[in-house]
């Protein structure tokens, strides 16, 4: 018997190609400024505003589309693990 995993079951939740929840809320806050000041100009940069932070919601789901939650993840243990080498490591080799 042939176990398949199909792709709906793992796929990450994109909207508009980027990640769900953050392109939401730049909608959310862009249509704000946007209907709320009544002004062209801040209505021209509200969706300049929009268009490039989708783009680079783009470019990161792209590159990793799970990169917010790694992101999170990473500034919680931020604290616990330093980008520091120990200092039995020197030159890529560890002594024994």
């Amino acid at each position: 018997m042939d176990n398949k995993i199909y792709r709906f079951g793992w796929r990450p939740v994109l909207f508009m190609g980027g990640d769900r929840e953050l392109v939401l809320l730049t909608a959310l806050f862009s249509g704000m400024i946007m209907f709320y000041s009544f002004d062209l100009v801040l209505f021209i940069i509200a969706f300049t505003l929009f268009m490039v932070s989708l783009k680079a919601f783009r470019m990161i789901a792209k590159a990793d589309p799970l990169m917010k939650n790694v992101y999170l993840r990473h500034t919680k243990y931020k604290g616990i693990y330093l980008a520091k080498n120990t200092p039995y490591v020197v030159s890529n080799k560890i002594y024994k």
